[in-house]
Order: structure tokens, then C-alpha cells, then sequence
């Protein structure tokens, strides 16, 4: 999993900033929300501007160049170093837990797709370096035939390059390394998209999914009966009125939709082989409060590391989630809430009222 996380010089963060995920207590409350001694569900807050959709960007930046996931929205990467700074690349470095075993992934850009130097550390053993215009250096057993002249090559990461054209020793470090590599092609930023839902549609229809999801609509609030059409030749997934049907991405409503495509990546989140971390940013902007709260309970159930960000503070409460894994963010740090107050917050404390109290605007 995700342990620490930093940034420096990347949109408006221009001084080094932090996002540590390791500082967890010993609540007894909502134990599946930490593993190993780190947040595995986190809720972040922040007024406006603060940063938290640039945070998902930053922390997902380095799988546009370490997997061969397409960038669907390449302007939100644009504006990609921060303004009011001299330097000229931007720097990232992520720290990850997996089995005892920590492995540190740093690397610098110019742009999203202009990286300058990378460099890998397991257990602080420095395995893999690279800066552009010099040869590569790995120390993993199983690399020692690659070419180390990389000079007339256009691969987008060193750490891919080794990882598909190498054949590693099954030893301790490597299989740390491959751990490292097989969850950060599992790393994803936000649900699935409206261009997706034929997917979606093939999905509900084809593996049998449709009274489940038909119940899942209803248990968050919107009653409905469903039931599959044909439309031109094609199957569809139709509202059902009696003797008459109705298209359902026809007539649902934009909550309605934004519920479908949060179901089938739940789907996609129980399964840890598939995604593994996920960034949610406004996960719950069309959803009404008691919406949201149903929304964390089923994430919390899923195997996955998820990180979600919200402004709405009725679904800060220990029945949900506990201290650790609510965090407030401002412009130059992100802590989770208990580090705000000296108060040892309880089960019983009502966190929501003394955040808006001020409590933890430390």
C-alpha cells in the first residue's frame, strides 16, 4: 500500500509537501479503515483551492509513464510546474509498504511526459537509477543483460523497461520490486467515465448483474424496477413502467448515472487484482448526505487502498470511518484530524461539530 507521499514544485505546490499515511493510532473502532499501520480509507477536507484535486493528480502522475494507461484528460495535467518557482522540474516520490518491505519510487519531470531521473530503494538499498543522458544502473538480479545505453531510446520509464524485459531472480528484493510495479499498474484516479457504459451495460446484462444493481439502486434511495431491452439489436438496460420501458442512460437523472458508474467500479474495487488504490476527488457531489454515508460503507468493505475527498462534513463521524483516516488539508500540509487538538477524540466525540467548530483548523 501507499505509505508517504511527496511533492514539490508541481502546480501549487511549491515547497516540498507531505501526505503521510502511517500516522495512525490504536482506535479500536473501525479496524478495516488501517491495515498493517496504515490508512487504507481516508477522507480529506480543505476549503477551496487548497489543493485536493491537484494531490489525485500528483500522486497519480507517475502511471501515465509506468503503465500503459491512456491519459484521458491531458489538460489537467497542463500548467504541470508551479508558477512562482525558479525550478525547472517538478518532483515526486512515493513511499509503499508491501509485506514488511518498504519501497521507495523517486522521480523528476519537466512535463507529464518528460521525465528526467528515476531512482528505486527497497528497504533503503538504493536498486535502480537513472537520469536521462547517462547509462542505467540496476542492482536486480535477472537485469544484468539488459542494455544500459538508453541515449537513442524513447521508453517512458526505466522501471517498466526492466519490468517487461527482464527475467528477475526470484529473490526477496525482486519480489518486493514486482509487488511495487504489479500495484502501481493497479493505481486509478477516478470512476469510470460516461463514455464507458456500454462496458457498463455489457456488464450488468451479460455477468448477471441486474437485480443486484436494481437493488442497490433502491437501497440508495432511488426506487425503481428494471429490466433489459433490446434497441436496434443491441441489449440495453431500460426503467420498467408497467407494460411500458424507457432507455435507463435516457431518463436517469445525473445523480442516477453518477451512482451506476460508482457501482461498477465498486465491482472493479472488490476485486484487488484489478485496482488496487483509487483517488476519488468530490466522490459525493451529486449524492444527498445519507447517499454519501451508504457510499463509504460499501468502499470500506472493498480490499483496495482509497482515498477520497469531500466538502460535505456530515459524514465525518466515527461510525464511518475514526481520527486517523479523516484528514484536513491546507495549502502547505495535509494531517489527519487528531494531530489538530490536543483532545484524545473518542468513539463518543462528536468530530463533525467540532470541526466546524474550528477545532482543527490548526
Amino acid at each position: 500500500m501507499l505509505k508517504r507521499f511527496e511533492v514539490e514544485n508541481f502546480k501549487n505546490f511549491k515547497d516540498k509537501f507531505v501526505f503521510d499515511l502511517s500516522e495512525t493510532k490504536n482506535y479500536e473502532f473501525n479496524p478495516e479503515c488501517v491495515q498493517n499501520g496504515l490508512v487504507n480509507k481516508a477522507l480529506i477536507y480543505g476549503v477551496n483551492g487548497c489543493g485536493k484535486s491537484n494531490l489525485g493528480l500528483a500522486i497519480l502522475d507517475f502511471s501515465f509513464h509506468l503503465s500503459n494507461e491512456v491519459m484521458t484528460n491531458p489538460e489537467l495535467y497542463e500548467n504541470y510546474l508551479n508558477a512562482d518557482s525558479l525550478a525547472d522540474v517538478a518532483k515526486f516520490k512515493l513511499v509503499f509498504q508491501f509485506d514488511g518491505v518498504e519501497v521507495e519510487y523517486a522521480y523528476e519531470k519537466k512535463t507529464h511526459d518528460n521525465i528526467t531521473c528515476e531512482s528505486l530503494k527497497i528497504d533503503g538499498v538504493e536498486v535502480i537509477q537513472y537520469t536521462v543522458g547517462k547509462p542505467l544502473i540496476t542492482k536486480l538480479k535477472g537485469t544484468e543483460a539488459l542494455r544500459t545505453d538508453l541515449s537513442d531510446s524513447r521508453i517512458s520509464s526505466v522501471i517498466k523497461y526492466i519490468a517487461f524485459n527482464s527475467v528477475l531472480d526470484q529473490n526477496e528484493t525482486n519480489k518486493a520490486f514486482m509487488k511495487f510495479f504489479n500495484f502501481a499498474m493497479r493505481m486509478s484516479i477516478a470512476p469510470e467515465t460516461a463514455s464507458r457504459t456500454q462496458r457498463f451495460t455489457n456488464f450488468i446484462l451479460e455477468e448477471g448483474h441486474l437485480s443486484e444493481f436494481e437493488e442497490f439502486l433502491n437501497e440508495a434511495g432511488v426506487a425503481c424496477k428494471l429490466t433489459a431491452v433490446e434497441i436496434n439489436g443491441e441489449k440495453e438496460i431500460a426503467f420498467a413502467f408497467g407494460n411500458k420501458t424507457i432507455g435507463f442512460w435516457d431518463a436517469a437523472s445525473t445523480g442516477t448515472k453518477s451512482l451506476a458508474r460508482f457501482y461498477f467500479q465498486l465491482q472493479l474495487l472488490k476485486n484487488e487484482n484489478l485496482i488496487a488504490f483509487i483517488f476519488i476527488d468530490e466522490f459525493d457531489a451529486f449524492y444527498h448526505h445519507k447517499l454519501s454515508q451508504l457510499i463509504v460503507r460499501e468502499l470500506r468493505k472493498t480490499p483496495a487502498q482509497v482515498i477520497l475527498t469531500t466538502h460535505n462534513t456530515s459524514i465525518m463521524t466515527n461510525d464511518l470511518l475514526r481520527p486517523d483516516c479523516y484528514f484536513v488539508m491546507h495549502e502547505n500540509k495535509i494531517d489527519p484530524i487528531y494531530k489538530f487538538t490536543d483532545k484524545e477524540l473518542r468513539f463518543a466525540h462528536n468530530i463533525e461539530k467540532m470541526y466546524k467548530a474550528g477545532a482543527f483548523d490548526g
